[in-house]
Protein backbone atom coordinates (compact mmCIF):
# COMPACT_ATOMS: atom_id res chain seq x y z
CA UNK A 1 0.00 0.00 0.00
CA UNK A 2 1.35 3.49 -0.83
CA UNK A 3 0.50 6.45 1.34
CA UNK A 4 0.63 10.10 0.06
CA UNK A 5 0.40 12.61 2.72
CA UNK A 6 0.51 16.41 2.10
CA UNK A 7 4.80 15.72 1.51
CA UNK A 8 3.86 13.77 -1.34
CA UNK A 9 1.39 16.00 -2.40
CA UNK A 10 3.74 19.16 -3.05
CA UNK A 11 6.18 16.66 -4.61
CA UNK A 12 3.79 16.19 -7.53
CA UNK A 13 2.95 19.72 -7.60
CA UNK A 14 5.90 20.94 -8.26
CA UNK A 15 6.87 17.93 -10.63
CA UNK A 16 3.77 19.27 -12.06
CA UNK A 17 4.78 22.48 -12.18
CA UNK A 18 8.45 21.74 -13.87
CA UNK A 19 6.50 20.07 -16.49
CA UNK A 20 4.46 23.18 -17.09
CA UNK A 21 7.15 25.29 -17.58
CA UNK A 22 8.94 23.24 -19.98
CA UNK A 23 5.99 22.66 -22.17
CA UNK A 24 4.77 26.30 -21.62
CA UNK A 25 6.68 27.41 -25.34
CA UNK A 26 5.09 24.57 -27.33
CA UNK A 27 1.60 24.62 -25.43
CA UNK A 28 1.65 28.32 -26.32
CA UNK A 29 2.77 28.09 -30.07
CA UNK A 30 -0.29 25.66 -30.53
CA UNK A 31 -2.41 27.86 -29.05
CA UNK A 32 -1.94 30.93 -30.67
CA UNK A 33 -1.66 28.54 -34.10
CA UNK A 34 -5.22 27.21 -33.40
CA UNK A 35 -6.33 31.01 -32.56
CA UNK A 36 -5.05 32.13 -36.33
CA UNK A 37 -6.79 29.27 -38.20
CA UNK A 38 -10.45 30.24 -36.35
CA UNK A 39 -9.31 33.85 -37.28
CA UNK A 40 -8.52 33.50 -40.91
CA UNK A 41 -12.02 31.19 -40.97
CA UNK A 42 -13.87 33.94 -39.42
CA UNK A 43 -12.15 36.16 -42.24
CA UNK A 44 -12.93 34.17 -45.20
CA UNK A 45 -17.10 33.69 -43.72
CA UNK A 46 -17.17 36.98 -43.52
CA UNK A 47 -16.09 37.67 -47.06
CA UNK A 48 -18.71 35.52 -48.25
CA UNK A 49 -21.25 37.73 -46.08
CA UNK A 50 -19.51 40.94 -47.31
CA UNK A 51 -18.50 40.64 -50.83
CA UNK A 52 -20.51 40.00 -54.08
CA UNK A 53 -19.93 36.65 -55.43
CA UNK A 54 -16.53 36.48 -54.16
CA UNK A 55 -13.88 34.23 -56.19
CA UNK A 56 -12.32 31.74 -55.20
CA UNK A 57 -8.97 33.60 -55.04
CA UNK A 58 -10.27 35.78 -52.76
CA UNK A 59 -11.32 33.37 -50.48
CA UNK A 60 -7.64 32.01 -50.45
CA UNK A 61 -6.13 35.26 -50.18
CA UNK A 62 -4.99 35.04 -46.60
CA UNK A 63 -2.46 33.14 -45.26
CA UNK A 64 -0.85 31.82 -41.86
CA UNK A 65 2.38 32.40 -40.62
CA UNK A 66 2.40 30.09 -37.79
CA UNK A 67 4.34 30.68 -34.44
CA UNK A 68 6.68 28.20 -33.17
CA UNK A 69 8.36 27.48 -29.59
CA UNK A 70 10.57 30.23 -30.04
CA UNK A 71 8.57 32.85 -31.96
CA UNK A 72 5.80 32.82 -29.96
CA UNK A 73 4.02 34.76 -32.83
CA UNK A 74 0.98 33.63 -34.86
CA UNK A 75 0.42 36.24 -38.42
CA UNK A 76 -3.01 36.43 -40.36
CA UNK A 77 -3.16 38.57 -43.14
CA UNK A 78 -3.18 39.14 -47.18
CA UNK A 79 -0.73 37.15 -49.62
CA UNK A 80 0.98 39.88 -51.48
CA UNK A 81 2.22 37.50 -53.99
CA UNK A 82 0.05 36.05 -56.98
CA UNK A 83 0.84 34.25 -60.14
CA UNK A 84 -0.29 36.11 -63.60
CA UNK A 85 -2.45 38.13 -61.26
CA UNK A 86 -2.25 41.22 -59.15
CA UNK A 87 -1.18 39.59 -55.96
CA UNK A 88 -4.39 40.41 -53.47
CA UNK A 89 -2.75 43.37 -51.15
CA UNK A 90 -3.69 45.10 -54.36
CA UNK A 91 -7.42 44.78 -54.50
CA UNK A 92 -8.61 43.66 -51.01
CA UNK A 93 -6.81 45.82 -48.66
CA UNK A 94 -8.70 48.67 -49.59
CA UNK A 95 -11.76 46.63 -48.89
CA UNK A 96 -10.22 46.05 -45.29
CA UNK A 97 -8.42 49.88 -44.86
CA UNK A 98 -10.44 51.85 -47.73
CA UNK A 99 -9.06 53.80 -50.58
CA UNK A 100 -7.89 53.63 -53.52
CA UNK A 101 -7.97 50.46 -55.25
CA UNK A 102 -4.40 49.48 -56.82
CA UNK A 103 -4.77 48.98 -60.74
CA UNK A 104 -5.19 45.22 -62.01
CA UNK A 105 -2.24 43.85 -64.04
CA UNK A 106 -4.29 44.47 -67.38
CA UNK A 107 -4.52 48.22 -66.45
CA UNK A 108 -1.16 48.37 -66.18
CA UNK A 109 -0.58 46.24 -69.58
CA UNK A 110 -2.83 49.17 -71.39
CA UNK A 111 -1.17 51.91 -69.31
CA UNK A 112 2.13 51.07 -70.21
CA UNK A 113 1.17 50.98 -74.08
CA UNK A 114 -0.36 54.47 -73.67
CA UNK A 115 -3.76 53.11 -74.27
CA UNK A 116 -5.56 53.76 -70.67
CA UNK A 117 -5.19 57.30 -69.64
CA UNK A 118 -3.74 58.08 -66.35
CA UNK A 119 -6.16 58.13 -63.04
CA UNK A 120 -8.69 55.25 -65.20
CA UNK A 121 -9.67 52.24 -64.43
CA UNK A 122 -11.40 49.33 -66.05
CA UNK A 123 -15.23 49.31 -66.25
CA UNK A 124 -17.27 46.55 -67.75
CA UNK A 125 -19.01 47.45 -70.64
CA UNK A 126 -22.21 46.60 -72.58
CA UNK A 127 -20.73 43.59 -74.39
CA UNK A 128 -18.32 42.10 -72.06
CA UNK A 129 -18.38 39.14 -71.73
CA UNK A 130 -18.35 38.23 -67.72
CA UNK A 131 -18.42 35.13 -65.00
CA UNK A 132 -20.33 33.94 -62.82
CA UNK A 133 -18.49 36.94 -60.57
CA UNK A 134 -19.26 39.53 -62.28
CA UNK A 135 -15.90 39.66 -63.52
CA UNK A 136 -14.98 40.03 -67.71
CA UNK A 137 -13.54 36.57 -67.93
CA UNK A 138 -9.73 35.97 -67.93
CA UNK A 139 -10.37 34.17 -71.54
CA UNK A 140 -11.62 36.89 -73.23
CA UNK A 141 -9.21 39.74 -71.20
CA UNK A 142 -6.57 37.81 -72.87
CA UNK A 143 -7.70 38.40 -76.42
CA UNK A 144 -8.66 41.99 -76.00
CA UNK A 145 -4.97 42.25 -74.70
CA UNK A 146 -3.61 40.57 -77.50
CA UNK A 147 -5.73 41.83 -79.93
CA UNK A 148 -4.51 45.28 -78.71
CA UNK A 149 -1.00 44.20 -78.71
CA UNK A 150 -0.69 44.96 -74.71
CA UNK A 151 0.23 41.54 -73.33
CA UNK A 152 3.23 41.40 -71.50
CA UNK A 153 4.76 38.37 -73.07
CA UNK A 154 5.18 39.95 -76.87
CA UNK A 155 4.61 36.37 -78.02
CA UNK A 156 1.07 36.44 -77.24
CA UNK A 157 0.07 39.43 -78.98
CA UNK A 158 -1.68 39.11 -82.46
CA UNK A 159 1.22 40.31 -84.90
CA UNK A 160 1.15 37.35 -87.53
CA UNK A 161 -0.52 35.22 -89.10
CA UNK A 162 -3.91 36.01 -91.18
CA UNK A 163 -6.32 35.06 -88.04
CA UNK A 164 -3.85 37.83 -85.98
CA UNK A 165 -4.31 40.39 -88.36
CA UNK A 166 -8.37 39.60 -88.00
CA UNK A 167 -8.09 40.18 -84.19
CA UNK A 168 -6.14 43.24 -84.36
CA UNK A 169 -8.59 44.39 -86.46
CA UNK A 170 -11.15 43.16 -84.04
CA UNK A 171 -10.37 45.28 -81.21
CA UNK A 172 -9.71 48.90 -81.16
CA UNK A 173 -9.68 52.17 -78.62
CA UNK A 174 -12.56 54.49 -78.69
CA UNK A 175 -10.50 57.96 -78.84
CA UNK A 176 -6.96 58.54 -78.63
CA UNK A 177 -4.35 59.43 -75.35
CA UNK A 178 -5.97 61.19 -72.80
CA UNK A 179 -9.55 61.51 -74.48
CA UNK A 180 -9.96 57.77 -75.00
CA UNK A 181 -12.99 56.77 -73.61
CA UNK A 182 -12.80 52.24 -73.82
CA UNK A 183 -12.03 49.44 -76.06
CA UNK A 184 -14.79 48.00 -78.64
CA UNK A 185 -14.78 45.06 -81.48
CA UNK A 186 -16.22 45.39 -84.76
CA UNK A 187 -19.37 42.93 -84.73
CA UNK A 188 -20.03 43.89 -88.36
CA UNK A 189 -19.36 46.58 -91.08
CA UNK A 190 -21.30 49.15 -89.32
CA UNK A 191 -22.06 47.81 -85.47
CA UNK A 192 -19.45 47.56 -82.39
CA UNK A 193 -19.97 46.42 -79.28
CA UNK A 194 -18.51 48.45 -76.06
CA UNK A 195 -16.47 46.09 -74.00
CA UNK A 196 -14.86 48.16 -71.43
CA UNK A 197 -15.02 51.57 -69.97
CA UNK A 198 -12.35 53.87 -69.20
CA UNK A 199 -14.06 55.35 -65.82
CA UNK A 200 -12.65 56.92 -62.38
CA UNK A 201 -10.31 54.75 -60.60
CA UNK A 202 -12.49 53.37 -57.60
CA UNK A 203 -12.12 54.20 -54.06
CA UNK A 204 -13.51 51.98 -51.46
CA UNK A 205 -14.83 52.52 -48.05
CA UNK A 206 -13.71 49.67 -45.66
CA UNK A 207 -15.93 46.87 -46.23
CA UNK A 208 -13.98 43.77 -44.54
CA UNK A 209 -14.09 44.65 -40.42
CA UNK A 210 -10.67 43.02 -40.42
CA UNK A 211 -9.24 43.81 -37.28
CA UNK A 212 -12.56 43.67 -35.29
CA UNK A 213 -13.59 40.40 -36.76
CA UNK A 214 -9.80 38.96 -36.14
CA UNK A 215 -10.57 40.85 -32.18
CA UNK A 216 -13.42 38.60 -31.25
CA UNK A 217 -12.06 36.08 -32.33
CA UNK A 218 -8.68 35.99 -30.40
CA UNK A 219 -10.83 37.27 -27.26
CA UNK A 220 -13.30 34.49 -27.58
CA UNK A 221 -11.14 31.68 -28.90
CA UNK A 222 -7.54 31.94 -27.68
CA UNK A 223 -8.27 31.10 -23.71
CA UNK A 224 -9.91 27.98 -24.40
CA UNK A 225 -7.18 26.99 -26.96
CA UNK A 226 -5.03 27.70 -24.48
CA UNK A 227 -5.95 25.56 -21.45
CA UNK A 228 -6.61 22.56 -23.90
CA UNK A 229 -2.81 23.21 -25.84
CA UNK A 230 -1.51 23.13 -21.90
CA UNK A 231 -3.33 20.22 -20.70
CA UNK A 232 -2.10 18.18 -23.70
CA UNK A 233 1.26 19.22 -23.75
CA UNK A 234 1.65 18.05 -19.74
CA UNK A 235 -0.05 14.61 -21.02
CA UNK A 236 2.15 14.23 -23.85
CA UNK A 237 5.98 15.31 -22.11
CA UNK A 238 8.33 13.01 -22.06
Amino acid sequence: MIKIGTEGEALLARKLNDIEKRQLPFATAMALNRTAQDVKAAEVKAMKADFDRPTRFTLNSLFIKPAKKNSLEAVVWVKDYASKAAAPTAWLLPEVMGGNRKAKRSESLLSSRGILPSGKALMPGKGAKLDGHGNVSRGFMQKILSGLGAQGDKHANSTDSKRSAGNQRRFFVLGKGASAVGIAERTGKASINVLLAFGKAPSYDSLLDFYGIAGRVVRSELPRHGRDALREAVLSAK
